[in-house]
């Protein structure tokens, strides 16, 4: 099943989420309104706006509120992609070129900070104090998730479970407050909301399993992304530890080299040994990586694991009517592993 056929019982609202988007990005003059007017050509499948609307939906209460916390939240999941991307330092991000790529990485921290305020002023006109304290919560969790996958670049001792824990908070728990925040505003009550919660955030920790996996062994011409940056940033994802404890012991080696760190002791976060690289071993090196997860079969382990996340989320909505709503959001969990 498509996005858009999943995505049809609120694609009228995802059209008004789209419409507002625009209009918010492109209000501005200057330098910053080019900047803005840049993100909002960059398209994107749009599922956090589509797990709010559909969280909504699943009160029967979809309204012009819902289509401004749609908004709201894909402006804070856009701000944290440019910040991303300046610090992956990545040059293509859907398609198109990043905003540190065109202007630098300045002007590009500057934008995502804008795009934050812009987010909540939005979420303020809600007045929804619920809705508000949870998106803010979860702005901070965020932040929270991205410096503690910072602390651990170059780390070979980092567990399954602290990288389950960065991906909770840097990536699933957007995707959780999303949908619960629609329930919210729709008038569910707190257990109903919570339950929403719970979905997404088991949807986005597979949704994070699976983007890394695609970040070792995608085509960036199919995906519209800079690929290998976890690789090149000395960070230690599923696949690679997965990969770390089933290859032989050569490559366990080699890999060990590639996250060696930086020579000087006691330091390692934001810089490591790949530092140095140059574009050709870079791309060397993720040649053999992508070789030796398709040997190891890590694409399909990673998959497993995703699918068990997926399983989660789909029995919290066991106890929700039968409706377009929940259909559409099953057909989303299914959507991740077609």
């Amino acid at each position: 099943m498509t996005l858009n056929e999943i995505y049809r019982p609120i694609q009228s609202q995802l059209n008004a989420t789209e419409s507002l988007l625009i209009r918010e990005l492109s209000a501005t003059n200057g330098l910053m309104g080019e900047l803005t007017r840049h993100i909002a050509r960059m398209p994107g499948k749009r599922i956090r706006p589509a797990l709010a609307l559909l969280g909504a939906g699943l009160m029967k209460r979809g309204n012009d509120n819902a289509v401004r916390l749609a908004a709201a939240v894909e402006m804070i999941h856009t701000a944290t992609l440019l910040h991303d991307d300046v610090i992956d330092g990545a040059s293509l991000r859907r398609g198109l070129s990043t905003l540190n790529a065109k202007w630098g990485d300045t002007l590009s921290v500057l934008s995502g900070d804008y795009i934050y305020s812009k987010a909540f002023c939005l979420l303020s006109e809600l007045n929804n104090q619920k809705v508000l304290r949870l998106m803010s919560d979860t702005a901070r969790t965020v932040c929270e998730g991205e410096v503690a996958q910072i602390q651990h670049q170059y780390d070979l001792n980092l567990s399954r479970s602290s990288y389950l824990a960065i991906i909770e908070a840097k990536t699933a728990s957007l995707m959780g407050a999303s949908a619960e925040a629609g329930a919210l505003l729709a008038g569910a009550t707190p257990k109903q909301a919570a339950r929403l919660g719970v979905f997404g955030l088991n949807f986005g920790l597979a949704f994070q399993i699976l983007d890394d996996t695609q970040d070792i062994v995608g085509d960036q011409e199919v995906l519209g992304k800079s690929l290998g940056t976890d690789l090149a940033l000395g960070q230690l994802t599923l696949p690679l530890l997965y990969l770390k404890d089933t290859a032989r012991p050569q490559l366990r080696s080699r890999l060990a080299e590639w996250f060696n760190g930086p020579p000087a002791a006691g330091w390692r976060w934001g810089w490591g040994g790949n530092g140095s690289r140059s574009p050709a071993q870079a791309e060397e090196q993720l040649k053999l990586l992508k070789e030796e997860a398709i040997r190891h079969r890590v694409p399909a382990y990673c998959r497993r694991v995703a699918a068990r996340y997926l399983d989660k989320a789909r029995g919290v909505l066991k106890g929700f009517p039968s409706t377009v709503y929940k259909r559409s959001l099953l057909s989303l969990a299914d959507y991740l592993v077609q």
